[in-house]
C-alpha cells in the first residue's frame, strides 16, 4: 500500500522521476518477505493483480507524460510571444535610429 502512495506523490518532471519509478516497480515485484499478499501466494489471482497494477501505471505514466507535453507547449508558445515582442522592439529601435540619421542629415 505504502509503495502506492509513493508512487503517486513523485514529481512528472526530471530524469530521477524515471530511476525513482524504475526503482520502486522492481521493489514491489521483489516483495519476498512473503506477508501474505497475493502476489506471494501465485496463481491467477497474482497475474491478474500484476496485470492490473501494470495498466494502473502505465495509465499514470501516460497522464504523467501528457501534462508534460502541455507543459512544454505552453512554454514553446510563451518563449515564441516574447521573441515576437522582442523583434517588434527591435524593428521600432531601428527605425527611431533611420529617423534620428534623417534629421542629423537634414541638419547638416
Amino acid at each position: 500500500m505504502a509503495v502506492y502512495v509513493l508512487r503517486t506523490r513523485l514529481p512528472i518532471l526530471g530524469s530521477s522521476y524515471s530511476r525513482c519509478l524504475v526503482a520502486l516497480r522492481s521493489k514491489m515485484s521483489s516483495d519476498t518477505d512473503g506477508s501474505g499478499s497475493i502476489r506471494a501466494a501465485g496463481g491467477a489471482f497474482s497475474k491478474k493483480e500484476q496485470a492490473q497494477e501494470d495498466q494502473y501505471f502505465k495509465r499514470l505514466e501516460a497522464q504523467q507524460l501528457q501534462k508534460l507535453r502541455e507543459h512544454h507547449a505552453e512554454e514553446i508558445d510563451s518563449h515564441e510571444d516574447a521573441i515576437k515582442h522582442l523583434e517588434e522592439q527591435i524593428a521600432r529601435h531601428k527605425d527611431k535610429i533611420k529617423r534620428h540619421e534623417k534629421k542629423i542629415e537634414e541638419h547638416n
